[in-house]
């Protein structure tokens, strides 16, 4: 009743044109107050991390609980009372999820150069290969040199693990740190190719002059191919093929204009430890045994363009278990929900190693079978012999390595990688079964892997 006295109280006063003005202001402002949601896009961002952290490899379960979340942060009501409890809690959520920044103490006397390297592991693989040839081509006692790790600080670090002097001076994750970039006298993002971020001209000009060429050699790539910088990741396709004409490979490919003198050879000594005993907890010994793997980039499980179908490795895995029956198969992988369980191997060790164990696995193994992907640079940077790699959507001219047997389908013309965005989600060509990889059949990899045992003598057992 108060209401309507109201109404026709302004009526009276004001006219039929201001009145409904007023009320529909008056009308907006209590919607307003209805469904307003304080810190939804904080709350949203905390969500999201943790989902990340829970669902690293699955985004459909994150996207799936994001819309139950945000179903039910529309009809949330909000009193003042829980508002002050939210604030609260976000305030204490952000200070403990917060990283530490923590301030390093870089010498004056030294040029301090620092590399931020990301990817999976064979960008890490490639990227610190890379950034050592940097340590032995500029090598002096004013040099030093520290890395900064965008996801896995654990993967760099059993890499770079060595009983010796490290030639870097501290290894570090990028999130805490931020606030040192400035601080050092080279800083350089290094993905694809080297991204000159921050530069003291002065003191490198004083101090160590014979760093300048290399400044502006990587600064004068920049300018010619400002897309691989600007776009990177959706024009890595782009960048491989510019490589396959200069003659490179993947693992060259962030030595702009050949500065450094990178080759195939993988320079950097990746070290070992407890090999006999590592062997030996898994069930392997002395016996000979080659290694399987089915998987691909984290952010994909076990439907990438990039993987051969399980049924094709279940054949393959009969062939060799009737051909060499004397043969450990051992299935590696990272989890099992990115790498099925294969019927017929020997060991199982999906979702059972270290890093520091695959080291082993890997470098002692006979054999190595697998798509492109982290495992296959990491025997390739071990040293440890033939690896027989299927080749799909990416091109084996530019990840393959001259040790390895390199099997390409006829299905398709040409690799396909990043000429559409979801190019490991579907076929580019729109088929059910991508053509590169069904058109390899097992029989196939099965003649190519009989031919290597041939030309080692038979001898399947020397490791």
């Amino acid at each position: 009743m108060s209401l309507l006295r109201r109404f026709w109280r302004c009526l009276m006063e004001n006219g039929p044109c201001y009145t409904v003005l007023h009320m529909w202001s008056r009308l907006t402002l209590w919607l307003r107050k209805k469904i307003v949601m304080p810190n939804y896009y904080d709350d949203l961002r905390n969500r999201i991390n943790n989902y990340q952290k829970r669902y690293p490899v699955t985004p459909r379960q994150t996207a799936v609980r994001l819309i139950w979340w945000n179903f039910k942060a529309l009809l949330k009501k909000h009193s003042a009372a829980e508002e002050k409890k939210e604030k609260n809690i976000l305030k204490k959520e952000k200070q403990t999820d917060q990283p530490k920044r923590i301030k390093l103490q870089l010498d004056p006397k030294k040029i301090h150069v620092a590399f931020l390297i990301r990817g999976g592991m064979g960008d890490y693989l490639i990227q610190i290969n890379y950034i050592y040839q940097f340590y032995l081509k500029y090598s002096c006692s004013l040099l030093s040199i520290d890395i900064f790790t965008r996801r896995s600080f654990q993967t760099a670090e059993a890499i770079l693990h060595t009983e010796g002097d490290s030639f870097v001076n501290g290894l570090f994750p990028e999130e805490g740190y931020t606030d040192n970039f400035p601080n050092y006298d080279l800083f350089i993002d290094l993905s694809r190719y080297p991204n000159v971020k921050r530069h003291r001209m002065g003191r490198i000009a004083e101090h160590m002059p014979q760093l300048l060429d290399y400044i502006y050699s990587c600064e004068k790539f920049r300018a010619e191919h400002e897309r691989f910088f600007k776009y990177a990741g959706s024009t890595d396709g782009q960048s491989a093929m510019l490589c396959i004409v200069a003659g490179k490979k993947r693992i060259q490919q962030p030595d702009v204009y050949e500065f450094l003198g990178v080759t195939e050879d993988y320079k950097f000594t990746i070290s070992t430890y407890y090999d006999a005993e590592t062997l030996e907890k898994f069930g392997i010994g002395a016996r000979p045994y080659l290694t399987i793997h089915r998987g691909c980039d984290a952010y994909y499980t076990k439907d990438s363009v990039k993987l051969w179908p399980v049924a094709y490795y279940q054949i393959l895995i009969g062939l060799l278990k009737r051909k060499y029956p004397d043969l450990l198969i051992v299935q590696l992988g990272v989890s099992r929900e990115r790498c099925p369980a294969l019927e017929g191997v020997d060991i199982d060790l999906v979702e059972k190693t270290s890093l520091e164990d695959i080291k082993v696995l890997l470098k002692h193994s006979t054999l190595h079978i697998d798509g492109e992907g982290g495992m296959v640079h990491l025997r390739h940077a071990l040293k440890g012999g033939i690896s027989v790699v299927i080749f799909g959507p990416t091109s084996a001219e530019f990840f393959g390595y001259s040790e390895n047997v390199n099997i390409v389908g006829a299905g398709c013309p040409t690799w396909c990688e990043w000429t559409i965005h979801n190019w490991q989600e579907k076929c580019v060509r729109g088929e059910p079964l991508p053509p590169c990889m069904h058109s390899i059949v097992p029989e196939m990899v099965m003649e190519r892997i009989e031919a290597i045992f041939r030309e080692a003598g038979g001898n399947i057992g020397n490791r």
